[in-house]
């Protein structure tokens, strides 16, 4: 009997994870994968048993991984902010260095967005959560009135989509925009302080 070796499954995801990327989940071919993990293809079907179990397992850790170490950013701070230039300086930072997860992400959502939404939901419930953290506390500023009366749901979204569109459209932005490099460090900095100034001065009160 096979022994189970946690290198050998990350060997596997690593591998998994830059095929799927090249080829797309449907031309991906488990030979091509255990190729590039350094393994046999029975070896390969030991750890993950069908290609589709391995591209969620792939995904779920790409997706677990960006939004545990998001709200683990954002979770002790209460002044709203603080809150909203950490929630963007932390996901422009998160998406900066895992920009394969956008193609998966992008993949997710033209097949509905379910597999995305159901491992939300159960990182939440692992976190004890009922709502996003950033809502909660969006919501409770209201209340307080440190900043206008907004709705939150809104605020959260414009957050989201100007912090990841520039990754999602990098080769329009750079071609139609000179000088610009979506990954470079200058850019990305000037981009969390126009983000953060736009949304602030839109609700500060």
């Amino acid at each position: 009997m096979m022994n189970y070796n946690t290198e050998t499954e990350q060997k596997i995801l690593s591998a998994a994870a830059e095929v799927f990327l090249e080829k797309g989940k449907g031309a991906a071919r488990m030979q091509e994968i255990a190729d590039r993990a350094g393994i046999n293809k029975a070896l390969l079907h030991y750890y993950f048993r069908s290609k589709e179990r391995l591209y969620d397992e792939v995904f779920k850790r790409l997706v677990s991984d960006f939004f545990n170490e998001l709200f683990d950013a954002i979770q002790d701070i209460e002044d709203i902010q603080l809150l909203l230039k950490a929630f963007i300086d932390n996901y422009i930072d998160l998406i900066a260095q895992r920009q394969r997860l956008i193609r998966f992400i992008i993949w997710e959502i033209e097949t509905g967005g379910g597999k995305m939404v159901e491992l939300l939901k159960t990182i939440m419930q692992e976190r004890g959560l009922t709502t996003i953290p950033i809502e909660v506390k969006i919501q409770k500023a209201i209340q307080e009135g440190k900043i206008a009366p907004v709705d939150s749901r809104h605020l959260i979204l414009s957050l989201i989509g100007m912090c990841i569109y520039p990754f999602i459209a990098r080769p329009i932005v750079e071609n139609i925009f000179q000088g610009i490099q979506v990954t470079s460090t200058e850019f990305l900095q000037q981009r969390k302080t126009e983000i953060f100034n736009l949304i602030w001065n839109g609700i500060k009160k």
